[in-house]
């Protein structure tokens, strides 16, 4: 395994402003807890702005945030109906919902994010550039979620595989989640004509293989045919995933390199958060290269 200190009580952060996509967030993370005996606090966010524009005076506002609490404890009550040895917390908080978001999580010293990636009207203030901001900006992992599903385990995971140096770090996750729930991981690659490019991603590929094999993890290593693949590394990971009806895509954010044309990232990794239609997606910014992936290890 790899040598990572985990604090000694994990958290799971799940922004929540009961729209469907919100909801399937905390059916997933209450998975997560209870594989990984970790505690949930579920955070409702109201908008300064969006308060401003819609009440008048303070008594009313006094009246949505009390509205919010219930709801939350109403969701908490649920959860401990079916898993009543969870450990949930309930926080209303107010301001831009994504700083708000990333600022609780590093007060809470949160492991992870789980959040829907859609919202809808009234208090569901949470919308897709929400989600995107605050995976943009988070130092931790963010589990992306829009649909429900009857089982919500991560059996398989797919991996693309680029020329990062930090792809280790997406590995390492891998090997934390795969560990737990019994995962197959599928890595996914894609040919390059460049030849010194070519290579870098074999390298790479080998380098997981090794890594996964060490640590007892299944794995399937797959070459995306550009006859079948044709698109950028973005559609093919989605397409490669709903084709094999995957439950998780691992991907991450940025790179530190301006050489955008060689790292899955900006907006790649944008567009499989966006464009995935019904798989999760967890999004992991790079630590500095040399540095341990320390960010989130309630998984561990």
């Amino acid at each position: 395994m790899t040598d990572i200190k985990t604090p000694q009580d994990h958290i799971i952060l799940v922004p929540i402003d009961f729209s469907d996509s919100s909801l399937n967030a905390v059916y997933y993370a209450v998975e997560m807890a209870d594989l990984f005996d970790s505690e949930i606090t579920l955070l409702h966010v109201l908008s300064t702005g969006a308060m401003k524009s819609l009440f008048t005076n303070d008594s009313e506002i006094a009246l949505l945030r009390d509205k919010v609490r219930n709801k939350l404890l109403e969701t908490k009550s649920q959860i401990l109906e079916k898993w009543p040895n969870m450990r949930v917390s309930t926080l209303v908080a107010e301001g831009k919902p994504f700083k708000v978001i990333n600022r609780v999580a590093k007060e809470n010293k949160t492991d992870t994010i789980v959040m829907g990636t859609n919202g809808a009207n009234g208090i569901e203030q949470f919308t897709g550039s929400t989600t995107t901001r605050v995976i943009k900006s988070s130092d931790i992992p963010v589990i992306a979620v829009k649909h429900k599903q009857t089982n919500p385990k991560f059996s398989k995971i797919v991996i693309p595989i680029d020329l990062t140096k930090t792809s280790r770090q997406k590995i390492d996750w891998a090997v934390k989640l795969g560990t737990k729930y019994n995962s197959t991981i599928h890595i996914i690659m894609e040919l390059d004509k460049d030849e010194l490019a070519l290579k870098k991603i074999k390298a790479n590929l080998n380098q997981a293989e090794t890594i996964f094999k060490r640590n007892g993890v299944h794995f399937e290593s797959h070459l995306l045919d550009d006859r079948k693949y044709p698109d950028n590394l973005g559609k093919d990971t989605i397409q490669y995933a709903e084709e094999i009806d995957a439950d998780l895509i691992m991907i991450m954010t940025k790179s530190e390199s301006a050489k955008l044309s060689e790292f899955f990232v900006g907006s790649y990794a944008e567009q499989v958060v966006n464009s995935s239609s019904r798989t999760p997606v967890m999004c992991i910014n790079p630590k500095p290269t040399g540095a341990l992936s320390s960010g989130g290890s309630g998984f561990y």
